[in-house]
C-alpha cells in the first residue's frame, strides 16, 4: 500500500495528466484532425440584379458526402429559410452549387454586406462546417473605379480619373457645408456610386422605384446612388448634397430614430447648392391656391403622385428654411443632436425649438399668410405650472457611508461611558475593601445562653435585623487575623441537670434502659421540628 502523501501525490499527477489530455485532445487543431471533411475551394459569382453563385468543392477520408446546407445572411441578418443543396450522387469527393436569387421581391441593393457558410454530413453522421466568408455585393454590370478622401468614397465607370476626382472634390465641399448646418459630421465610411445616365441608374434600384427618382441613399448600408451625365449636370450641386445630408444625418441621429419624411427630406433639399426654379414656382401655386399639404399626411410617406411628391419637396424645403430663419441654427443643431432624447419628435422639437409639430406648422403658414390650421386657444395654451422638482443626487456608496459614519460616532460614546464607569468602579474599590476587611477582622460578639425556655424579650434586637442592602462585591482579600479558632464549650448558665426520668423497663426484652449517651437524643424517635441547619 502506498503511504498518505504518495497517494496525494499519484492523485495530482493523474489529474494533471487528464486534463492537459483534454486540453490537447479538445483543441481546434486535434478537433480538425479528426475531422474526415476538407473544403477544398469555395467562389462565389454575383450577377447583378439577377442571382448569386455559390460553388464549393470537398473531400471525405472517411464516407461518402450526403447532405449539404448553404447559410447566408444579408448585413448580419441570417435568412429563416434553410437552403438545402441537392447531391445527385453521394461520393467521397464532390462539387455543389447553389444559385440565389436577388431579383424582384428578392432584391439585394449595391452595397450589401453578404455572409455564407456551407455544412456538410457524411454517412457516418461526421459533420462539418466551414469557415464563414463575406463579400460586399456591388453592381456588377459595370467596372468600377474608386478613388477616397477622408471618409468619403466616390465610384464611377466609363470617364477618365479627372471626374472621378472632380466628384469627390464637389463631395468634399458639401460635406463642410452641411456638416455646418447640422452641427456634425461623418461618423463612419460612406459610398457614392455615380451612374452615367438614368437607365443605367435605375436598373440599380428595386423594382417599383418611382421613375421621378433622381438619386437614392441607403442611410442602413452608408451608401447612395446618382446619375450625372455631364460634369456641367447640376446633379453634383443638386443630387449629391442631396443624397450625402440624407447620410451624414442618419449617422447623427442613430440607426434607431424615427424623424417625419417632411423633416428628413426638406433638412435634404435646404442643404442643395443648388434649387431649381420649378420648385419655387411649384410651392407658389400652392400658396395662391392655399393648397399646401398638411404635415400629418407627408409625414410617413410623400405621396406617389410626382406633381405632389414634388410640392411635398418644395414645402419641407421652405418650412426647414423658416425654422433655420426663425430659431436659428444653434437651435437646430441642439434638436438634431437631442433628436433621440424621447421616443417622440412632437417632444424633440417642443424641448428644443419650444414649439410642437401642429403649433410650428400653424406658425409657418400664418407666416406665408396662408389659413390657420389651430384656434387662438389651441395655439396659444395656458401653460400648466408644475411644480419645481428637485433631483437630488444619489450616490451608491450613502447607504455604506452613513452606516460608518453612525459607527465613528457611537463607538466613541460607548468608550467614554465604558471609561467612566470603570473609574467609578476604581475609586469606591478601596472603601470596599477597606469595610470588607474591618468586618472580618471584627470580634464577634458573645451572646447569653437562654435558658429551654425563656419568656425574656431581646435585649438588643437591632443585632437580628435584615443585613444591609447589596453592596458591590470587592475582589477577595485574605484576611489578616490569624486563623480563627474555636470557642471551648462552657456550661450553659442556670441550667438544671438532666433528669433521666425513663421509669421501668424495656416491655419487649424487659430489660432496664441505658442511660444516654451524647449526640444520640434522636436515634429512635424523630424531631417535631427539624433543626436548624448550618
Amino acid at each position: 500500500m502506498f503511504s498518505r502523501p504518495n497517494r496525494y501525490l499519484l492523485t495530482f499527477i493523474a489529474c494533471f495528466g487528464f486534463c492537459l489530455f483534454a486540453a490537447i485532445g479538445l483543441s481546434p487543431r486535434a478537433q480538425a484532425a479528426s475531422d474526415p471533411i476538407t473544403v477544398t475551394s469555395q467562389t462565389d459569382t454575383v450577377t447583378f440584379p439577377k442571382q448569386i453563385d455559390f460553388q464549393m468543392s470537398a473531400t471525405d477520408s472517411a464516407a461518402p458526402i450526403i447532405q449539404a446546407s448553404i447559410y447566408i445572411s444579408y448585413n448580419g441578418v441570417a435568412s429563416n429559410a434553410t437552403r438545402k443543396v441537392q447531391i445527385a450522387n453521394f461520393a467521397n469527393t464532390e462539387t455543389l452549387q447553389w444559385q440565389e436569387d436577388i431579383s424582384g421581391s428578392n432584391f439585394v441593393e449595391p452595397g450589401t454586406q453578404v455572409s455564407y457558410y456551407w455544412q456538410l454530413v457524411d454517412n457516418l453522421q461526421n459533420t462539418h462546417t466551414q469557415a464563414p466568408q463575406t463579400f460586399t455585393l456591388t453592381d456588377t454590370r459595370f467596372s468600377w473605379q474608386h478613388l477616397t478622401s477622408g471618409q468619403m468614397q466616390v465610384n464611377w465607370y466609363n470617364r477618365p480619373l479627372s471626374f472621378g476626382q472632380l466628384v469627390l472634390t464637389q463631395a468634399d465641399n458639401s460635406i463642410k457645408r452641411i456638416d455646418n448646418n447640422l452641427g456634425g459630421g461623418l461618423l463612419h465610411p460612406v459610398n457614392v456610386w455615380v451612374y452615367q445616365n438614368n437607365d443605367d441608374f435605375h436598373g440599380s434600384l428595386p423594382p417599383g422605384t418611382y421613375e421621378w427618382v433622381g438619386g437614392v441613399a441607403f442611410p442602413d448600408l452608408n451608401q447612395a446612388s446618382i446619375s450625372v451625365e455631364t460634369t456641367a449636370d447640376t446633379t453634383l450641386i443638386r443630387d449629391l448634397p442631396h443624397e450625402l445630408t440624407h447620410l451624414i444625418f442618419h449617422q447623427l441621429i442613430g440607426s434607431n430614430a424615427d424623424v417625419p419624411r417632411w423633416f428628413d427630406e426638406g433638412m435634404a433639399v435646404y442643404n442643395q447648392a443648388y434649387h431649381e426654379p420649378g420648385m419655387n414656382l411649384r410651392f407658389k401655386q400652392a400658396l395662391n391656391s392655399h393648397s399646401l399639404l398638411r404635415l400629418n399626411d407627408i409625414a410617413d410617406e410623400f405621396p406617389a403622385n410626382s406633381d405632389k411628391a414634388y410640392l411635398a419637396y418644395a414645402q419641407s424645403w421652405n418650412l426647414l428654411g423658416y425654422m433655420y430663419s426663425t430659431f436659428g441654427q444653434p437651435k437646430m443643431a441642439t434638436l438634431i443632436k437631442d433628436i433621440n432624447a424621447s421616443p417622440y419628435f412632437d417632444s424633440d422639437l417642443s424641448q428644443a425649438l419650444g414649439v410642437d409639430q401642429n403649433q410650428l406648422e400653424n406658425q409657418w403658414r400664418l407666416s406665408l399668410n396662408q389659413p390657420a390650421t389651430l384656434t387662438p386657444a389651441q395655439a396659444n395654451p395656458t401653460p400648466t405650472p408644475h411644480p419645481i422638482q428637485v433631483q437630488i443626487a444619489v450616490n451608491p456608496y450613502a447607504p455604506l457611508l452613513l452606516t460608518l459614519g453612525i459607527i465613528l460616532f457611537v463607538l466613541p460614546l460607548v468608550g467614554l461611558g465604558s471609561l467612566f464607569s470603570y473609574q467609578h468602579r476604581n475609586r469606591q474599590r478601596p472603601a470596599l475593601v477597606l469595610q470588607a476587611q474591618n468586618f472580618i477582622n471584627s470580634t464577634p460578639p458573645s451572646y447569653p445562653t437562654p435558658s429551654l425556655v425563656s419568656t425574656a424579650s431581646y435585649t438588643d434586637p437591632a443585632r437580628y435585623m435584615p443585613p444591609p442592602a447589596y453592596q458591590p462585591y470587592p475582589a477577595y482579600q485574605p484576611p489578616q487575623t490569624p486563623p480563627y479558632a474555636p470557642r471551648p464549650l462552657h456550661p450553659l448558665p442556670n441550667t438544671p441537670p438532666v433528669q433521666d426520668n425513663r421509669g421501668g423497663r424495656n416491655v419487649q426484652t424487659g430489660d432496664a434502659w441505658p442511660p444516654y449517651k451524647p449526640g444520640q437524643e434522636y436515634i429512635n424517635h424523630r424531631p417535631d421540628k427539624q433543626a436548624p441547619q448550618e
